[in-house]
């Protein structure tokens, strides 16, 4: 790692732009090579040191040697890594719940009746005119907005968000 300029410290401090982004290319290469042995994974290491500068960046007026820098970085980085390995653990731990859960909450009946709501949603759907599907399969399927269904189609949005309540209204009949 190149040495910390104190010029570039009293900038970094002062927020200045330039050397925000000396500061943070000087630091870039070295904090997610840690992050990385840690994650093994490119992207989220990328995010974490996202999370590291940010902190730092909001905290720049309270950093003082060069020696202290580097020690606050790399201990920010480790902490920030600790979390994300706790996130993932709550978040598994969530998903397991969820799933012992719904395994003890579905009975043949439970899973019947599921089956039954999601054949006749299927059957539903067919009964819709073309564009109205299409519509609606963007809109829900594909999570595209108004705006792209339009362009998409070669329709107004209005068009689209009328398709939609139509779509809708038909297959709240059909299902109820």
């Amino acid at each position: 790692m190149n040495t910390l300029d104190p010029t570039l410290l009293k900038d970094f401090k002062n927020g200045e732009t330039q050397a925000i982004e000396d500061f943070y290319f000087l630091f870039k290469k070295p904090v997610l090579r840690f992050i990385l042995s840690m994650v093994k994974d490119p992207l989220e290491s990328e995010a974490i040191f996202h999370e590291v500068f940010l902190k730092i960046l909001r905290k720049r007026c309270e950093l003082e040697s060069e020696d202290r820098i580097r020690a606050y970085i790399f201990t920010i980085t480790k902490n920030e890594v600790i979390d994300y390995f706790k996130s993932l653990k709550r978040d598994r731990e969530r998903l397991e719940n969820y799933f012992i859960t719904r395994m003890h909450e579905s009975s043949p009946e439970m899973i019947d009746a599921e089956e039954n709501i999601l054949n006749r949603l299927e059957g539903a759907l067919h009964t819709l005119p073309f564009q109205r599907k299409k519509v609606l399969e963007l809109s829900y399927y594909q999570d595209k907005s108004y705006q792209e269904i339009a362009e998409e189609l070669g329709i107004s949005k209005n068009t689209v968000k009328n398709h939609l309540i139509k779509a809708r209204v038909n297959l709240r009949d059909r299902l109820s």
